[in-house]
């Protein structure tokens, strides 16, 4: 079997698992992003050990082993990270120049994070409440929780004011992402 077989094997046996590992990946991040960044990692070990893989085994039931053991890696990485970012000194990173600017300029923000005009565009056409939620959970990053402190709601608002805003935005840029292939699931082989 040559490499591109296998990779043609690989896709096609792990394309319609997909949606239930970004369902997966977003019951343990809770942010699209970090969803589809996991996936894609699970997707590349995945991919590693395709040589591996016992074809009599069940794809989902592997898949989805890769998916929580990646995030149980990360989990161990990212607490690591953040008792060394404890330690560093809080009042400089409070006060930084830098963020009290994105604080007051969020779009000339997302425009120097390379957002290209037409996402600009399509965030720029949701509603002001349901834009507000997308730029603190999926632009800045921050939890569920967090943004509904910020924005003194409901968590559960926060929930379904993303979801919405999401489904919006997936209309005004479906174009957008097929031109630029952009679509759930890419896998490339190496």
């Amino acid at each position: 079997m040559t490499a591109m077989t296998a990779c043609e094997e690989f896709q096609n046996l792990t394309t319609p698992h997909l949606p239930r590992l970004f369902r997966i990946g977003m019951r343990l991040t809770h942010q699209p992003s970090e969803s589809q960044d996991l996936v894609q990692e699970a997707l590349t070990k995945a991919w590693a050990s395709w040589a591996r893989f016992n074809r009599s085994g069940s794809m989902g039931a592997w898949l989805s082993r890769i998916l929580i053991n990646t995030f149980i890696s990360r989990h161990r990485h990212q607490k690591v990270v953040d008792a060394t970012a404890a330690r560093s000194d809080i009042a400089e990173h409070l006060f930084d120049r830098q963020r009290l600017f994105e604080a007051r300029n969020p779009e000339s923000h997302w425009h120097a994070q390379g957002m290209s005009d037409e996402v600009l565009n399509a965030l720029a056409s949701l509603p002001r409440h349901y834009r507000d939620v997308v730029e603190l959970v999926d632009v800045q990053g921050l939890a569920y929780r967090e943004a509904a402190e910020k924005l003194d709601i409901p968590l559960g608002t926060v929930m379904s004011r993303l979801h919405r805003a999401r489904r919006q935005l997936r209309v005004a840029l479906a174009e957008y992402a097929r031109h630029y292939g952009l679509g759930q699931g890419a896998v490339a082989c190496a």
